[in-house]
């Protein structure tokens, strides 16, 4: 019903949507490790504030530990970002691919567009 062409674009956005899915995924043991290193910046502060050192000391002491940890968040975003970027684009694409059978198919409903791409995904 829906031309191979729509079809196709379908498929590719599905099965890209769902590799940085999985790519994400991976990453899950990098941020258990990551949170490990957050809740261990976490302890260090709670002794810094605890400790008798001077406010000034403190102080220096408690924004290295923050920078240590705006680090770390760096790292995940810098390492995740390609792939949610990915996904926006992809979403953006699926939208388009929408407006486009729409447009050419004023009569099909979601429901019809949905089965006749998901229908073919896996063959």
């Amino acid at each position: 019903m829906i031309a191979e062409q729509y079809i196709n674009e379908g498929i590719r956005i599905r099965k890209e949507y769902i590799r940085n899915l999985k790519e994400i995924l991976k990453l899950e043991p990098l941020i258990l490790e990551k949170r490990k290193s957050f809740d261990k910046i976490q302890e260090q502060m709670e002794n810094i504030v605890y400790s008798d050192l001077n406010a000034v000391r403190k102080t220096l002491d408690l924004n290295g530990r923050l920078m240590d940890m705006e680090k770390e968040i760096k790292n995940i975003q810098d390492t995740i970002r390609p792939f949610y970027e990915n996904i926006e684009k992809l979403e953006n694409d699926s939208d388009r691919l929408y407006l486009s059978i729409k447009e050419k198919y004023p009569n099909i409903t979601n429901k019809e567009i949905e089965y006749e791409i998901m229908s073919r995904v896996d063959e």
